[in-house]
């Protein structure tokens, strides 16, 4: 394994865990502020913007370069951040009924929906291997369902949309990122972060329409919810690209789905804080059933990643 594969696979085990942070606190706003789960989207993808704003010179492509095809750009990065957004809504639906310590493993729906999606899309079908990875999946996931309280056909129904809105986000990432691809003589890694940046300032300019309507939150909910938020999401994503740009993308993906794991961790310790309103106590052979769940998921997305290369 060479260096820059090595750093890439810390930067990915780094996005996995502030991902699986931005859902703790996401679980803590709609359990505690008792405010639709709905309100946190603007004002945290409105620091976000801020954040992309500050780094987007830094992005920029060098002098001489040919410029973003900002026709094509523009519109990718609005559908991308769309659907991140209908995505972060959904989930946050889904964690007022579920924990983030299941609710973050179940996320690896997305496989069996992109399967089913890339199909009907190319007309290709996937190998012998990576359809049992998608089996495996949902196997993995009924297997979490039942490690604590029923999920309830509403939870199900927000996961579902929750997975298809990211699904689409991802698409609209590689278009945004293909608009540009000329502008950085084919560093990935430099594409990837200007589009990351891009999509993310367009998040911020519709967030400020939305709190035009919405109204702006209390300095509380600012300080306790949307900044801790905001840069726990918004950092790992920019972990996550620069992942993908020392890994590639297939094992990126496999690296992001430890998150599933980092959640389970993450749960079982704030239970046993106290913090009983984000996570119910369970006895021990749950927690066991909710790591061997998520240790599923990813052998699933390695086999998967397996099949992918035959």
């Amino acid at each position: 394994m060479g260096v820059e594969t090595a750093v890439g696979l810390a930067v990915g085990f780094l996005a996995a865990f502030l991902q699986s942070c931005s859902y703790v606190v996401s679980a803590s706003y709609v359990r505690g502020s008792g405010k639709p789960a709905w309100t946190l989207l603007a004002p945290s993808f409105g620091v976000m913007g801020v954040f992309a704003a500050v780094l987007l010179p830094l992005a920029w492509p060098r002098a001489g370069s040919p410029s973003p095809d900002w026709p094509k750009l523009l519109p990718f990065a609005v559908a991308c951040i769309v659907m991140c957004m209908a995505g972060n809504g959904a989930m946050f639906f889904l964690l007022k009924r579920v924990e983030s310590s299941r609710a973050s493993p179940l996320l690896a729906l997305k496989v069996p929906i992109l399967a089913v999606a890339g199909v009907a899309a190319t007309g290709e079908n996937c190998t012998a291997a990576q359809w049992a990875a998608v089996v495996l999946v949902v196997f993995s996931a009924f297997v979490l369902a039942g490690a604590g309280r029923r999920v309830t056909a509403g939870a199900w129904a927000w996961l579902v949309a929750a997975c298809v809105a990211f699904c689409a986000s991802d698409g609209f990432i590689a278009a945004s990122c293909g608009a540009c691809d000329a502008s950085f003589g084919g560093s990935v890694g430099r594409c990837s972060f200007f589009a990351a940046c891009a999509i993310y300032v367009a998040g911020g300019l519709l967030s400020l329409a939305a709190l035009a309507v919405q109204g702006v939150p209390a300095r509380h909910v600012w300080v306790r919810w949307a900044v801790p938020y905001a840069l726990c999401w918004f950092s790992a994503m920019i972990a996550l690209f620069a992942c993908f740009s020392m890994c590639g993308l297939v094992l990126g993906n496999i690296v992001q789905s430890v998150r599933g794991l980092v959640s389970v961790a993450l749960g079982w310790a704030i239970a046993r804080a106290g913090r009983t309103s984000l996570e119910e106590r369970v006895p021990p052979g749950v927690v066991a059933r909710r790591a061997f769940s998520a240790l599923l998921v990813v052998a699933a997305m390695a086999l998967y990643a397996a099949g992918a290369q035959r």
